[in-house]
């Protein structure tokens, strides 16, 4: 007797995960550019990687392509390192305004 029963196709889950990440990941990096919000880039980027390690393991379980968890991996993670770049620039910015800001207030209150 022939098995008329189909088969369930390959979920391609990890492939949606991936291009969600890649997605997620390239706003990331385009969001750390803009002035004062940069910092905030660190929090998607982290989301962004945990979808792409998430991807990559759904993918090499399913023995498929792991080629788009790959890249999704590498632009979250460099949308980390882009936020904390300009984060830091930002803190550096205004720690050295708020030194000369007390520098001129010691210096005038020692004029008077």
């Amino acid at each position: 007797m022939e098995n008329t029963t189909p088969t369930a196709p390959k979920s391609g889950g990890w492939k949606v995960m991936g291009i969600i990440s890649v997605v997620l990941g390239g706003l990331s990096i385009i969001l750390s550019f803009i002035p004062c919000v940069g910092g905030l880039a660190i929090y998607s980027g982290i989301l962004a990687t945990i979808l792409s390690i998430i991807a990559l393991v759904m993918a090499n379980s399913a023995k498929a392509s792991k080629m788009m968890a790959i890249v999704a991996l590498v632009i979250s993670v460099a949308s980390i390192g882009v936020g904390y770049w300009r984060a830091k620039q930002l803190a550096d910015a205004i720690g050295g305004g708020l030194n000369q800001l007390q520098e001129k207030l010691d210096s005038a209150k020692n004029a008077h």
